[in-house]
């Protein structure tokens, strides 16, 4: 053992033959109490921020509403300002579309059903798949629109096609 191994190891000895000679308060005064602390907790995940949901906008459709599709279907939804006197002209959708008016006012003509049907805010409409209609301002306010569309996969979004209304 070298020199410096030796002074190591006595060095140590002595520490510990005199610590267990010690009398009470001459290696300094005992704490009263001992405190044990826990490791402190892992902080909490910082909250995620989750966006505000829009205002629910809600209609009311006045007929029995059945959708059946025959394959997968694409679903869309958009709002739509039809400024007085703007119209959607005659059209159709390769699918369904519901509509709630949310301020204002719509008319409504459709194919077989060619007396005007004013439809107002609060109030919404179905389209079947396929019905040629036509949507038109006639307030003299702006109107609204939140329209749903459920369409064939890939169709076009609308097709206009000539008025199903005689007159119209």
């Amino acid at each position: 053992m070298t020199r410096y191994g030796r002074a190591v190891v006595l060095a140590l000895g002595a520490g510990a033959l005199l610590a267990g000679c010690a009398q009470p308060g001459q290696l300094g005064t005992p704490p009263a109490t001992v405190t044990v602390t826990a490791p402190a907790p892992a902080p909490a995940p910082a909250p995620v921020a989750v966006p505000a949901l829009p205002e629910t906008v809600r209609g009311t459709i006045d007929v029995p509403v059945r959708v059946r599709t025959p394959g997968p279907a694409e679903y869309s939804v958009r709002t739509i300002t039809m400024q007085p006197g703007e119209t959607t002209g005659w059209q159709q959708h390769p699918g369904t579309e519901t509509t709630v008016v949310e301020s204002g006012a719509v008319t409504v003509l459709e194919e077989d059903a060619c007396d005007p049907r004013n439809v107002a805010a609060g109030s919404g409409l179905f389209v079947a798949d396929a019905v040629p209609h036509v949507l038109r301002n006639d307030g003299p306010e702006p109107a609204r629109l939140v329209v749903a569309y459920l369409l064939a996969p890939g169709a076009p979004e609308s097709s206009p096609v000539p008025p199903a209304c005689p007159g119209q």
